[in-house]
């Protein structure tokens, strides 16, 4: 059998793997989507330019931009109480100075214009020449520029820090202010303030992958990189993977660095848990609580939480945090909550307090003490054997999955399975119906998925029909008592999961074996127990020539799946012959 290791990978990622015309239309083509979704913004004639369509005219404009690729930034900051434009390079590239300068001729008006720049060699000159060139023009025109980048800290660079995602602050509270219709002098003022105390670390564990190139850089499998930019660029510091709590951890020794932001306990701030592109909400959502539970360890105060995509590096799998410290007035915190129909500024969650979960106390599981005698122990043996042989099925089961489904199938079997050894001393035996029902209660309540809803159904259906043959006890459930308590099992299998035999399935080890009971209802146990072994093997063999028509595998192409059992049918075949072995071991013994 082949294993996933051993099997080419049939997809890649890379430059012939992405979702573009072409990389050089991929630009327009996002400006021309970001105007026809939001009409409080339009494009600069042919430029890649984006303008609030009805900004306040008597008020300071403010203008960013940069390279693309860092989507929903910076067009995504347009709008009223935020950017009053911004101006799209290359992916990665700084746009001219040419396009920099139409830009702020079209925004400014007497009040002036702020622009601002993330520290970025190619951002500086650009943006630098045009506002030399407005300002020669008579425009009143400022710059202020983001050096958020705390881990370079051992870097010796006339460059100095990286502009990152804390820029977002420069435009959120900058854009307020102006919005209050401060003078730019004062909008100046407040964004060199919030310049000054704001600092941003990141971490990826994949690259991004620019249009229609290689990716940026290299990363060994179980190799996370520090201090990354938003470019590409590899970081500052690679090291082996390690779990989210200490990521968090050292993201956070960054920030609180004397030679970076020097945040300290005691303090108050506002965050972003941002996304930078290829990160699950999964993860977002175990980042942000890590992030949370630092801050309250260091009696930090987050005034402000915002957590998803704010400024990306295209597709990479990577998070940062950007803290900015807040003031005691509660002047900043103020133009934070400040509103704005800027489309990709989402609101944070006000005065961050993680909840106490309460913990459940699960009710006392009902004590019993099985009577003493054979048949009462052969049932303790049952379930014992049952249990030993599941559990060393596990890795196969797992193995067999990973071809057909997530892999996890071995494992939801070893998790019900403990449960149950567990639960088994406690259980009352006084009638085969009601040993049912606690069977099927232990297998819904900790054993997931479609092969826990499933197994609950059919042990809930047959501990129905085990009362209506009569609710004979443990000890006198004959060959035609199972029969049809498994005939109603299966048939409530089929009407909810819609699976039939011949599906591929479990139901093709669980049928045959139905039909050997039935055919032989008056036989001895030790006979219909022998032939319930052969069919379940045969069943077990037959899936792996069949084609899935039920659950994950049947979504898969038929040439992407080698020929092997499904592993619903071998842990299932797996039970049905740890029973029968129990009765016929028995018999030869006696």
């Amino acid at each position: 059998m082949t294993t996933p290791q051993e099997r080419p990978h049939k997809t890649t990622s890379g430059q012939d793997h992405q979702f573009y015309n072409s990389a050089n239309s991929s630009i327009q083509e996002n400006i021309t989507t970001l105007t026809t979704l939001h009409p409080t913004i339009r494009q600069l004639g042919d430029l890649p330019c984006v303008l609030h369509t009805c900004p306040d005219p008597r008020n300071v404009s403010l203008i960013c931009g940069g390279g693309s690729g860092h989507e929903p930034a910076h067009g995504g900051y347009v709008g009223a109480g935020m950017l009053t434009g911004a101006v799209a390079g290359n992916v990665f590239a700084s746009p001219s100075s040419t396009l920099v300068l139409e830009l702020i001729l079209e925004v400014t008006g007497d009040a002036g214009c702020l622009v601002i720049v993330k520290n970025y060699t190619g951002d500086c000159l650009n943006f630098g020449i045009a506002v030399e060139k407005a300002k020669k023009m008579g425009r009143k025109v400022e710059m202020v520029i983001c050096a958020d980048d705390t881990t370079l800290l051992d870097q010796d660079t006339l460059a100095g820090p990286r502009g990152l995602c804390g820029v977002l602050f420069i435009h959120k509270i900058a854009g307020a202010c102006a919005a209050q219709g401060h003078s730019l002098e004062a909008v100046y003022r407040v964004a060199q303030l919030v310049a000054k105390n704001v600092g941003t670390a990141g971490v990826a564990v994949s690259p991004c992958v620019p249009p229609g190139k290689a990716p940026s850089f290299t990363l060994p499998p179980s190799t996370m990189e520090f201090g990354i930019g938003i470019h590409g660029e590899p970081g500052a510091l690679r090291c082996g993977s390690i779990c989210c709590k200490s990521t968090v951890d050292k993201l956070f020794a960054y920030l609180s660095d004397e030679r970076g932001m020097g945040l300290k306990s005691g303090e108050d701030v506002a965050v972003i848990v941002n996304n930078l592109g290829g990160t699950s909400e999964l993860e977002m959502g175990v980042a942000c609580q890590e992030v949370v539970k630092w801050m309250e360890l260091q009696n930090i105060t987050c005034y402000q939480l915002y957590c998803g995509v704010y400024m990306t590096s295209l597709g990479m799998h990577g998070i940062s945090l950007s803290v900015i410290r807040l003031d005691k007035e509660g002047t900043l915190l103020e133009m934070l909550h400040y509103p704005t129909s800027a489309p990709a500024w989402k609101p944070g969650c006000d005065q961050v307090k993680l909840p106490q979960v309460p913990h459940r106390i699960p009710k006392a599981p009902k004590t019993y003490t099985p009577k003493a005698g054979i048949l009462n122990d052969r049932i303790n043996k049952i379930l014992s054997t049952i249990y030993t042989d599941l559990l060393s099925k596990v890795s196969e089961l797992d193995e067999l999955d990973r071809q057909v489904g997530d892999g996890d199938c071995g494992s939801t079997v070893a998790g019900v399975v403990k449960q149950l050894q567990t639960r088994t001393p406690h259980l009352d035996y006084s009638s085969f119906s009601l040993l049912l029902t606690q069977l099927s209660d232990i297998v819904e309540e900790h054993m997931g998925g479609t092969s826990g809803a499933l197994y609950t159904i059919g042990l809930t259906a047959a501990a129905g029909q085990a009362k209506l043959s009569g609710d004979t006890s443990c000890e006198e459930v004959t060959v035609s008592v199972l029969a049809s308590c498994l005939e109603s099992a299966l048939s409530a299998v089929v009407r909810y999961g819609k699976a039939q035999e011949g599906d591929c399935t479990m139901l093709d080890v669980l049928y045959p074996v139905l039909r050997v009971m039935q055919l032989n209802s008056t036989a001895h146990m030790t006979t219909v127990t022998a032939l319930c072994t052969q069919v379940a093997d045969t069943g077990v063999m037959k899936t792996a020539t069949l084609k899935p028509r039920a659950g994950r595998a049947s979504y898969i192409r038929t040439e992407d799946i080698d020929a092997c059992a499904d592993p619903g049918a071998v842990a299932a075949a797996t039970w049905v012959k740890a029973v029968c072995k129990c009765f016929y071991l028995d018999d030869i013994m006696i």
